[in-house]
């Protein structure tokens, strides 16, 4: 036995669309509302009331339906059990020419109290009924009219839409808007009946009842030539877009042009968001070049618009101009919270939903990221504010000091790091603005030098009351017996990473990157380096050299340099040295001392060999200090976290389950462009940041300490430092990084324990990156790539969605790689490009170093967290000279270019190897030359087709030159 599906309640009782449109609405509010008290003022529905309670009757509505019909009596006894109890029943109370005053003088109003009230106007009814069904021409004129009625209502309407008849206006009212502009735009049936009279007098109908295009639009938009499909598709876009520009937010034009987009129903206004929406994503040429001409019809808007009153979408590009020169503006009067808001929608993960016109412009994407971590320091800056605010008479000054730089001043630091690192990455001539935003960047490195140096003097004033040695848990020198001793206790092996000026910020940032980490207990605290904070003192000082609290110091002389620490019969003054105190201090069969480099190199296999009989490994980095010392600091220290990320990681899996990370010192990001070197004495005397004295002096800008006062023996006299963030003047360049000074960003270091309650999981999914040379923009190279799961495997429960990628220059050293932008299925985070799994991405760089030149690069993983087979492409990059480099680089680098011959082995042809080779050797190839090689015209043709392809692999430029009617190849820089 088949029993039929229950049918839905009929409203077949609710003739003409204006009622059918009300009684959706009606149906809609007691579905969300329970009990709807209708306020009929003007008496105008009792007859469609009537309708619905026939209806409800007939067992055709789901709800109650009541009317007073002049009697309150009647109407109580007839809710009476109906409307009673704690639960709002689905009922709608019709109350004609009641209002919401009159209303409280009857007894209604206890339950109109309890319901929610509706209203509904005539005019408001019949122009959403009508909406987007017929033109909103009509529609002002109907409800234009005098004594509206909703039965002259459904009449009207109805007579519009029969009057449609078959053919295209039926398939018109059938399809959606975005489908008929997909047709237009990729040639469908509807386009082939531009040029019909009818069908296309039925399409200018259907797109004006959609959008509201009004007739004098079509007349300024279209060509004086019988427009084609894509010119009917581009007149009504572009009015959709003034549409959604004057509702975002719903604004007065500044012309007349506009003017019919202002009132216009609500169904209309998003049918036109919609459509402008669709046509971002799916053609968005289509939609750049419509945005571009139409913006050029609205001078009045372009001329009157205020980046204040615009909307949150950009329809047109003068709104991002616009924006973009207003958060330059809010910079440069100190609004970061201004500047932020505007930025913020434009540097998320996903800035294309922010404004279609980043998209595909990474010079602009760069001059947002640019404003936006100005912003950020700025703001950090006012969290911060201008002192530290401890008390002078305050117990434990110092500590209570280095704890609120700790809660508040460190994010300073590191929003200005990270601003100089965006600066040495993306700040170049071809972005929008560059002249202002170079302004406004070099305003917030003032901004933050006033603030650094006024924490600077308060924090030193807080040392010559306080002492400048704190006590003993806050002090370097304790580290070794207090932290990293313990934990050798236990059994397995310690890893213990001393990393030259990791300051704190940035050991709190990789904190954040490891906290999560699941079975894991992840700490970092801060504490005082040892003074000077240079790496002669801070490096020593973290092996095991304090004796009582106290540090047998050696120096040269009295304004010598220091030699090192003793300890015991030997003093610590070099790795080897410190290796062995840190041996005898933890004992075990080995203490492997390994720079980082060789950790993050070295196979599984072989640390587990290492470490199999140790109690402690050290893992060593000069990084950090070593970029910052060659000026290019900002662009290793991103590269350096990956590497101590990829280290832990490999140790870990190779059975480490304790590490510490701490520092000899930090550091202070200065201006050298700017900065103005304190005079102290004669400029040979001082380092940049300190100078030793055997006398006690004191000098105007200075703080002063006796090395006794720090708990050093075996040496007398005094140290010196700039009271700011000032550096002495040694008759040298002012460099941009420097330390050995009594500044909290020098002297704050963090100590970071990771202890893991279990051995390390992890997938054995393998992935591999395919990638290609694409066309760069904006001084950009570009290389398009992929990151795909390896053979038939897929990804597994756990496994990551999302893999890091970073590049390296493949055959070259002292050639430093800067990332610009990604678009596509990437992003940048933390200086690694974060590719999502089996999406297509672009990556945009740059290429800096010491010799003009062309090099390959690799795309590998870095943090060791999963598999990744790196890729190199074939094609070679341009290296802009820029940096200062070592003396030894250029001779490497002109070596490695001109000797190794290994990039022939890119060309599959012989004659192809032998024309490069040739190039290489000699700088010139004829064209008969070349034939010959080639093996005849045939060969050089197909030379010639493909030499754009070939010139990309050759580690040099190519160029073709005709002199007195040769041919000739040419390697750039040969005569």
């Amino acid at each position: 036995m088949t029993t039929a599906a229950e049918s839905p309640p009929s409203t077949a009782g609710i003739d003409g669309p204006v009622s059918a449109t009300l009684e959706k609405d009606l149906r809609s509010w007691v579905r969300k509302q329970g009990l709807v008290m209708w306020l009929d003022q003007a008496g105008q529905y009792s007859e469609f009331v009537d309708r619905l309670q026939a209806l409800r009757s007939a067992g055709a509505l789901p709800y109650e339906v009541h009317a007073f019909r002049g009697s309150h009596l009647a109407l109580m006894l007839a809710l009476d059990g109906v409307a009673a109890g704690t639960e709002k029943p689905p009922l709608v109370v019709h109350l004609p020419g009641f209002t919401e005053e009159t209303v409280r003088r009857t007894p209604l109003f206890e339950l109109y109290a309890a319901g929610t009230r509706y209203r509904k106007a005539l005019h408001t009814l019949i122009t959403d009924a009508a909406a987007s069904r017929v033109r909103p021409d009509q529609i002002v004129a109907f409800t234009a009219q005098p004594d509206l009625t909703l039965a002259g209502a459904d009449a009207w309407l109805s007579a519009l839409l029969n009057d449609t008849g078959g053919g295209l206006p039926a398939q018109l009212r059938a399809m959606k808007p975005t489908a008929v502009f997909d047709d237009l735009l990729t040639g469908g049936f509807v386009a082939t009946c531009i040029g019909q009279l009818d069908d296309e007098n039925a399409l200018w109908e259907r797109l004006a009842a959609w959008v509201g295009l009004p007739e004098n639009w079509r007349d300024i938009t279209l060509p004086p030539t019988p427009p084609r499909a894509e010119d009917v598709a581009f007149a009504a876009a572009s009015w959709a877009l003034c549409v959604e520009y004057v509702h975002d937010p719903k604004h007065e034009p500044a012309g007349a042009l506009l003017g019919p987009a202002v009132n216009l129903p609500s169904q209309i206004i998003e049918t036109c968001r919609t459509v402008a929406a669709h046509l971002r994503e799916r053609y968005p040429d289509f939609y750049r070049r419509t945005a571009d001409e139409t913006e050029a019809l609205l001078a009045d808007e372009v001329e009157a618009a205020r980046a204040e009153d615009l909307g949150k979408i950009d329809t047109f590009r003068f709104e991002e101009d616009k924006v973009l020169k207003a958060a330059l503006v809010a910079l440069e009067r100190a609004d970061f919270d201004q500047a932020a808001e505007w930025a913020d929608p434009r540097t998320a993960p996903e800035p294309a939903g922010a404004s279609f016109w980043l998209r595909d412009d990474p010079a602009r994407q760069s001059a947002w990221q640019l404003v936006h971590a100005a912003a950020r320091l700025g703001q950090a800056i006012a969290r911060a504010g201008d002192r530290i605010g401890i008390a002078k008479g305050m117990h434990n000054g110092i500590e209570a000091a280095v704890a609120t730089y700790v809660e508040r001043g460190a994010a300073v630091d590191q929003a200005h790091r990270q601003l100089e690192q965006l600066r040495m990455a993306l700040l170049y001539p071809l972005l929008p603005e560059f002249e202002t935003l170079r302004s406004r960047l070099d305003g917030m490195r003032h901004a933050w030098r006033v603030w650094a140096d006024g924490w600077a003097r308060e924090f030193n004033t807080l040392c010559k009351t306080h002492g400048f040695l704190p006590g003993a848990s806050y002090q370097q020198r304790t580290l070794f017996d207090e932290v990293v001793k313990p934990l050798t206790k236990e059994p397995g092996t310690t890893a213990y990473f001393v990393v030259d000026a990791l300051r704190f910020e940035m050991g709190e940032e990789l904190y954040r990157q490891l906290a999560d980490t699941p079975a894991t207990t992840v700490l970092i605290k801060p504490r005082l380096a040892e003074l000077p904070t240079v790496t002669a003192v801070g490096m020593n000082v973290l092996a095991p050299v304090e004796k009582n609290g106290r540090l047998q110091i050696s120096l040269a002389g009295d304004t010598g340099g220091i030699q090192g620490f003793q300890a015991g019969e030997f003093r610590v003054r070099d790795p080897e040295t410190r290796k062995r105190a840190m041996h005898d201090r933890v004992g075990g069969a080995t203490c492997p001392w390994l720079p980082l480099d060789e950790v993050v190199s070295r196979d599984i296999a072989w640390l587990k060999r290492s470490i199999a009989k140790a109690r402690l490994i050290v893992v060593h980095s000069r990084e950090i200090d070593d970029a910052g010392e060659k000026g290019v600091g900002p662009a290793m220290f991103d590269v350096v976290m990956q590497k101590l990320r990829a280290a832990w990681r490999t140790l870990r899996d190779a059975g480490v389950r304790r590490f510490v990370i701490t520092s000899d010192h930090g550091f202070l990001l200065l201006d050298n462009t700017r900065a103005t070197a304190q005079a102290h004495g004669r400029r040979i005397d001082p380092s940049q940041r300190f100078v030793f004295s055997p006398v006690p002096a004191d000098h105007v800008g200075e703080a002063r300490v006796a090395l006794a006062d720090l708990g050093y023996q075996g040496a007398t006299g005094q140290v010196m430092f700039p009271e700011t963030t000032a550096v002495f003047d040694t008759g040298r360049v002012v460099k941009s990084f420097a330390h050995g000074g009594n500044s909290l960003q020098e002297r704050v270091i963090p100590v970071l324990t990771v202890a893991h309650r279990a051995a390390s999981g992890g997938s054995g999914v393998q992935y591999g990156v395919t990638a290609a040379a694409s066309e760069g923009v904006a001084g950009m190279h570009c290389i398009e790539a992929k990151v795909d799961v390896l053979g038939d495997q897929s990804l597994d429960f756990g496994s990551p969605a999302e893999v890091e990628l970073a590049l390296r220059v493949h055959d070259v050293e002292n050639v430093f790689v800067e990332l610009g932008q990604t678009r596509g299925g990437a992003r940048i985070s933390g200086g690694v490009v974060v590719a999502t799994v089996g999406k297509r991405f672009e990556v945009f760089f740059r290429l800096t170093g010491a010799l003009d030149e062309r090099v390959r690069v690799e795309l590998h993983h870095p943090s060791a967290e999963v598999n990744v087979q790196p890729f190199v492409p074939d094609a070679r990059f341009a290296v802009t000279a820029t940096r200062e480099m070592p003396a030894a680089a250029p001779a490497q680098a002109a070596t490695t270019t001109t000797s190794n011959a290994s990039w022939l082995q890119q060309f599959p042809e012989s004659g192809v190897r032998q024309v490069f080779e040739h190039l290489a050797a000699h700088g010139t190839v004829t064209e008969n030359e070349a034939t010959a090689m080639l093996g005849g015209p045939r060969g050089l043709r197909r030379f010639a087709i493909k030499f754009e392809e070939y010139a990309q692999k050759a580690p040099f430029d190519v160029r073709i030159d005709i002199v007195a009617g040769v041919k000739r190849y040419v390697r750039e820089g040969s005569t």
